[in-house]
């Protein structure tokens, strides 16, 4: 659905305010669902090294510890690498990292990616992403955590697909703070992969800078905000600028999932290919074109995993 501009812009403006303070407020006031537990921040926490996964394989070696340090918040929790050949598969050590783990995630499991630095035993930090959903095997005893979840590093690759997964990326390289070297030097048809990635991670500022509007169109980020989990399974080029993109979608509070086929523009200046944001108008409408009520699994990560 379309918001009227004129008729709601000052609740559209009081809305966005209240939304932005409350996400601070709820990263800065203590968290009373976690037992009273404060999670470890750790001082100094900057940005991780882009170091890619086959150097990352030899420096983290299955069974070490390591620690991770959300790149939002500041805190941390200590995991065992378990396995994985083409991503590290990753379980918290302890009740109490598993604890800290699920606040990260407001209290519940989620497989939306998050910018994380592992820091290793030698100091060294790497940027990477992190998954929030327990699944497949996992052997450490008593750290109420039911299986293991993944983490990617540069050019890592999921175990089913054998494919780069560009929502994991994108976080790789925020917590690396490359994010406007990498897209201002996207082609046309990865501007829209990546843009569809940022807006399925709730990543609305990074979605912004994509956009030939920029995050001055206030109104079109509070849409795209709206849009709980969004998925393209084919981008076809038309022609050199504009693009068929098949998606299915799933908006704010439903459970109903939408398959949409977009035709999407995008718009080259001083060299950067920015998407044209009037072309997104049928992205942001609830249409006919329902898929019916489904589960959100449907937008889970490849879940083959190596033993661990």
């Amino acid at each position: 659905m379309i918001i009227n501009v004129y008729k709601y812009r000052t609740a559209i403006a009081a809305a966005f305010v209240i939304g932005v303070l409350s996400s601070i407020l709820y990263f800065m006031w203590p968290n009373n669902n976690s037992k009273n537990q404060q999670p470890e921040i750790k001082d100094s926490v900057l940005y991780g090294e882009y170091l890619g996964w086959d150097d990352v394989n030899d420096l983290f070696p299955k069974y070490c510890d390591a620690r991770v340090i959300d790149l939002e918040t500041g805190w941390c929790f200590m995991i065992q690498r378990r396995g994985g050949t083409y991503h590290a598969d990753v379980q918290p050590l302890t009740t109490e990292d598993t604890a800290v783990m699920k606040t990260i995630y407001q209290d519940k499991w989620s497989w939306k990616r998050r910018a994380v630095i592992v820091e290793l035993d030698s100091g060294r930090k790497i940027a990477a992403s992190m998954n929030g959903m327990p699944h497949g095997l996992g052997n450490i005893g008593d750290n109420n955590f039911d299986g293991h979840f993944c983490i990617h590093f540069k050019d890592s690759k999921t175990h089913g697909s054998r494919k780069v997964d560009t929502a994991h990326q994108l976080m790789i390289w925020k917590s690396a703070d490359i994010v406007d070297q990498h897209i201002n030097s996207l082609e046309a048809i990865d501007t829209i992969d990546v843009f569809l990635a940022a807006v399925d991670q709730g990543e609305i500022i990074i979605a912004g800078k994509l956009l030939d509007t920029g995050s001055s169109n206030t109104l079109l980020l509070l849409n795209l905000a709206s849009i709980t989990d969004i998925k393209s399974y084919k981008i076809s080029p038309i022609d050199d600028n504009t693009f068929q993109v098949e998606v299915r979608l799933i908006y704010n509070n439903s459970a109903t999932s939408y398959n949409k086929n977009l035709l999407i523009k995008t718009i080259q200046s001083n060299s950067k290919w920015k998407i044209d944001s009037q072309t997104l108008t049928s992205l942001l409408e609830e249409s006919a074109t329902a898929a019916g009520e489904m589960e959100h699994t449907v937008f889970e990560e490849d879940l083959e995993a190596d033993s661990l």
